[in-house]
């Protein structure tokens, strides 16, 4: 039966010279820490995951047609469970008020740890948590929308709300979550008892990214990923063919929360906080953005958006506050002349000329 399905979508083959040029710039970004500034260091890492970010993205919008919007909900569920890790770990001497008690728990009158965050003191407990806590979120709302057989522009309007109303959740909630201003001045990342310094942070975050685009193209490659492509394209006549198509945008979507979860994780250490603003609308609307231009389907490309843009957004806002200007004409262009995306287009020049 998985053989009736190549009429639908047919496999799609990384062509050998981007796996080439991808494994140099693995090779040149890892040797970058020793070469540039720190400051280049801490942005490149921030982009590198949210590269990751937008290939999960990929995953269930390129490669499976469910354009999400909450993406950075589950971006930031990952973030806020690390930062409780790290918040919690702060030394009393480090806290505003001398004790072990994070000081916004004590701004808003708390007197002890909430159960529910106890655990995440521990980094074992914390790190699952970061993947579980967006995963296990994503699933339980994939199950309802998938299950309902919810399709098209109806799943995005779900994830915007789904967004908002997190948004507006986590800012009221301020004894537990820290309002607007969300959880900051952590700690540095410890894992079991050894500091990571920044060139490590920044390697960690380097081989992350490097196995979430060696794994989803695995995984897309994969007769799963040829079925994924398949409902892209026709749907109902998958489902025809006696798959559960449920059950597969119920996996592609909870995976790809918990990519996100993990990058959100390693975010947190990075730049020593997490706020509500990541939850919202706008920050999903730029993951959005990073696939559409990198180019849907094509896992590097988000990658690579994101890359650029980032660096654009941090010369353009030296110029000038508008920089989201700058960004939404470099989308505007995209979808009218590079529908493909920048290395959609690319990949499809170099296959036209192979077949000449």
């Amino acid at each position: 039966m998985a053989q009736s399905t190549i009429g639908i979508a047919t496999r799609s083959r990384t062509p050998t010279r981007l796996a080439i040029i991808t494994g140099i710039s693995f090779v040149i970004m890892a040797v970058l820490p020793l070469i540039v500034g720190e400051f280049q260091v801490s942005l490149l890492s921030k982009l590198l995951l949210y590269g990751a970010l937008a290939v999960s993205l990929d995953l269930v919008w390129g490669f499976t047609g469910i354009l999400s919007f909450a993406h950075g909900v589950f971006f930031t569920l990952g973030g806020y469970a690390m930062a409780y890790y790290l918040k919690l770990n702060l030394s009393a001497e480090g806290n505003t008020y001398g004790i072990d008690l994070p000081d916004f728990m004590v701004w808003n009158g708390l007197e002890k740890l909430p159960w529910f965050i106890a655990p995440l003191k521990y980094f074992p407990f914390a790190a699952i948590a970061m993947v579980l806590v967006p995963a296990g979120f994503a699933y339980l709302i994939g199950w309802f929308i998938f299950r309902s057989k919810v399709s098209g522009v109806y799943i995005t309007i779900i994830t915007l709300a789904i967004s908002s109303a997190l948004t507006t959740f986590f800012i009221s909630q301020q004894a537990y979550t820290g309002g607007t201003n969300g959880i900051t001045d952590v700690s540095r990342l410890s894992i079991f008892g050894l500091d990571i310094p920044l060139n490590g942070l920044y390697w960690m975050i380097l081989l992350f990214t490097t196995l979430v685009l060696v794994g989803s193209w695995w995984l897309t490659q994969s007769n799963f990923g040829l079925i994924l492509r398949s409902i892209k394209e026709n749907e109902n006549r998958i489902s025809y063919l006696g798959y559960d198509v449920a059950n597969f945008k119920i996996f592609i979507w909870t995976l790809s929360a918990g990519i996100a979860g993990i990058a959100g994780g390693l975010f947190v250490p990075l730049n020593r906080f997490i706020s509500p603003v990541y939850l919202a609308v706008a920050f999903g609307t730029q993951v959005v953005i990073w696939v559409a231009i990198g180019g849907r389907a094509t896992l590097i490309g988000p990658v690579i958006a994101a890359i650029l843009l980032g660096q654009v957004q941090n010369y353009a806002e030296r110029v000038t506050q508008d920089w989201q200007l700058i960004v939404g004409v470099l989308l505007l262009v995209v979808v009218l002349f590079i529908p493909d995306g920048l290395v959609g287009s690319v990949t499809k020049l170099f296959a036209s000329k192979s077949k000449k």
